[in-house]
């Protein structure tokens, strides 16, 4: 399931590293729960909607969406009770809609993703450290592959597991953003992402999101074609 999420327009300044904010955001909506240090079957989006910048900070003076998906009905459930129950503070912003998102008409055949939030790859090197990979990387597409598969088994969802990913190499504009999480800086692709398999695996993959951390705002992806 993707919940959208329409905010108004915000009353104060709204810092660059507030996609890291969105994430105690939902955790706060969501409650006491067990999601910490595991496998993350939901992705966080970044705001989308008319950005000023203005005294180094963001403003978004027609309100903004955010676009969460849950892969667990349980757990998104859960997260909608809290957001209509709970009080919130958010940069001035309110509330003022709450849809969920009819999932796109998936079928066979090569699909293409924007990336709603950056997508972060990283490999392990033999001294035990983490390099992060970009979307020219050759092993981009080993790593997007790997990471979909470990989370169709951590939902043991089969279907998953015959998903098939690689960045658009035809994409005219890709490039990084290095994104500051709690003092650590990341450097995430923002390229689209094609992606081939059964219609249940492209809308567990839409729901879930692409590569690392996707529970703190990377690799949420938003559905725009069928290739042919």
């Amino acid at each position: 399931m993707k919940i959208r999420i329409r905010f108004s327009e915000n009353a104060e300044p709204v810092p660059f590293q507030y996609p890291y904010q969105l994430c105690g955001l939902f955790h706060h909506w969501l409650g006491n729960n067990d999601l910490h240090g595991k496998i993350s079957l939901y992705s966080l989006g970044w705001l989308k909607g008319k950005t000023d910048v203005k005294n180094g900070a963001l403003h978004f003076p027609r309100g903004a969406v955010w676009d969460i998906g849950i892969y667990n009905s349980g757990i998104s459930e859960q997260m909608i009770r809290g957001l209509l129950l709970k009080d919130f503070v958010f940069h001035g912003m309110q509330i003022k809609k709450v849809d969920r998102l009819k999932p796109p008409a998936f079928h066979e055949g090569s699909h293409r993703f924007l990336a709603g939030s950056p997508v972060l790859l990283r490999k392990v090197e033999q001294d035990g450290s983490r390099t992060h990979v970009i979307y020219d990387d050759p092993a981009s597409s080993t790593i997007l592959n790997r990471l979909i598969h470990k989370k169709a088994s951590e939902a043991d969802f089969g279907p998953g597991e015959e998903l098939s990913l690689r960045f658009d190499s035809t994409y005219r504009n890709p490039k990084t953003k290095l994104v500051d999480i709690k003092g650590i800086k990341n450097r995430a692709s923002v390229c689209p992402v094609i992606a081939e398999g059964p219609p249940e695996a492209l809308e567990f993959l839409w729901t879930v999101g692409a590569g690392e951390l996707t529970g703190v705002g990377f690799g949420s992806l938003d559905h725009t074609a069928t290739m042919r």
